[in-house]
Formats: structure tokens, sequence, C-alpha cells
């Protein structure tokens, strides 16, 4: 008798679309790291630490956008997600 393979349920399929998220990013970010995250909006807080925020499309577009901070050598201080 031949066993049914298991359906296998990806994160994405249970992401609710394009889900807005902030991150607080340690120290003032140069113009071409920021050119890094085309697609994140950037405010600046008064500490001296950088906020850039916008939406992200499903866990791997997240993981992605952590990878891509990691590689520039940037600390994340605090992610969060926006509500809607």
């Amino acid at each position: 008798m031949r066993m049914k393979e298991p359906t296998v349920v990806r994160p994405e399929s249970n992401w609710p679309g394009k889900v807005r998220y902030a991150f607080l990013i340690s120290g003032a970010l140069s113009d071409r790291v920021l050119a890094a995250f085309p697609e994140l909006d950037v405010s600046d807080v008064t500490t001296g630490d950088t906020t850039l925020y916008g939406p992200v499309d499903g866990p791997s577009d997240l993981r992605g956008m952590l990878a891509r901070f990691d590689a520039l050598g940037l600390t994340v201080i605090e992610m969060r997600r926006l509500p809607d």
C-alpha cells in the first residue's frame, strides 16, 4: 500500500498579504545604505538611531530584509509589526 504524501503548509500561505513593519536601526544611515532598502521609508529618531518602515510581503521577504541588514553590518534594535 502506498502512503499518501503529507501536505506541506508554507508560512506564506497564512500571511495576510502585505504587512507593515518598523525596524529601529542603531545609528544614522548613509544614503548608500538607505538605497539598499528602496521599499522602506525612513524616519530619523532624536536618539540618533534610524527607523525604517514599510510593507513586507511574507516571511521570506522579512527574512531577506533581515539578511540585508546583517550583510550591511546594521544592528536591528527593534522590529515590530505595525497596525493595519
